[in-house]
């Protein structure tokens, strides 16, 4: 029974106070409610989060700290899991507006299925007929892309099916898994800070046998702060750690043999992101250095999940 599904949300703010406020204004008017609401947010502005306690005081406010988005999320989703853990945690990302079943439809498509690690639904612009995110696919280049992405919607992801990534802005996560997921005791790992932490939490669940799952039912508005036409309003390090991101997770998950396969694909992409970033974004050069620093990790990391996926492959 869905009535009988417990589930927490969590919700990772950066000083994006009004949006903030219309996304827990959606998760309390849930048809399913949600037994635990928990914000981390980083501590940009004490007077207007004090607003916002004040207006929701049932919510849960932690953090003061800004630990990028993984870190962030790693810490709401490990309050929420508490003495009493729900069986589900929801991380949201505050430019998030959940339509009223959002999570009613997903605790009825995943309650029963334990190989389900990871769920969302469809994620729209705010104008409601284009979409912004139907699941992530990754190309033969690796570079995620989101379902989609800036097509009307026309019902032609109107299918529930497995997919190869969920969107962080709005992601189900099956708690009985994390343990199995959780790498060096993070979640999402932090090392990424921002961006793409979301994209190599569901490449490393589907490593480790579980699945994605996109449920078209489940619907959500998403004002999505990061677009093309404004990639240069974001500060250069977070741009940064984008562009450095791509590599870590590439490191961490690649099977060697997809990876020579794919190694065409790979390497015209390369040359693309170089000659954008000497072109067009040379701030993004950096981040050549930082993926570098921050490869040594990415391997030690590598080694323990492979061997992990070994295991349970074996079934030890």
């Amino acid at each position: 029974m869905t009535d009988s599904v417990r589930f927490s949300v969590g919700i990772v703010n950066h000083g994006s106070f009004d949006d903030l406020e219309k996304c827990i204004e959606s998760v309390e008017a849930q048809t399913l409610a949600a037994a635990c609401i928990a914000v981390w947010d980083t501590g940009v502005d004490p007077d207007r989060l004090a607003e916002v306690e004040a207006r929701f005081p049932t919510v849960t406010f932690l953090g003061g700290e800004n630990r990028g988005y993984a870190g962030g999320a790693n810490g709401v989703v490990q309050a929420l899991r508490g003495s009493t853990p729900p069986e589900f945690v929801l991380v949201l990302n505050p430019d998030i507006v959940l339509d009223p079943d959002f999570a009613e439809v997903l605790a009825r498509k995943t309650a029963d299925s334990s190989e389900v690690a990871i769920a969302t639904g469809k994620l729209l612009r705010p104008d409601r007929r284009t979409i912004d995110s139907a699941g992530i696919r990754f190309p033969r280049h690796r570079r995620p892309r989101d379902r989609g992405s800036e097509e009307e919607d026309r019902g032609q992801y109107d299918r529930a099916e497995r997919v190869e990534g969920a969107s962080g802005a709005a992601m189900w996560i099956r708690v009985g898994a994390i343990e199995a997921l959780e790498i060096e005791g993070e979640l999402f790992d932090e090392s990424f800070f921002a961006y793409h932490e979301d994209t190599d939490l569901c490449w490393r669940a589907r490593r480790l046998g579980f699945d994605v799952l996109y449920e078209p039912g489940a619907v959500a508005v998403h004002a999505r702060g990061w677009q093309k036409a404004e990639r240069m309003k974001v500060p250069d390090a977070i741009r940064r750690h984008s562009f450095k991101n791509h590599y870590l997770q590439l490191v961490k998950n690649e099977k060697g043999r997809d990876f020579v396969l794919n190694l065409p694909w790979l390497v015209v992409w390369e040359v693309l992101r170089l000659g954008f970033a000497l072109l067009s974004d040379r701030a993004l050069l950096g981040a050549y250095g930082e993926a570098g620093r921050a490869i040594p990790v990415a391997w030690r990391r590598r080694k323990l999940i492979h061997a992990r996926a070994r295991r349970l492959s074996d079934g030890s």
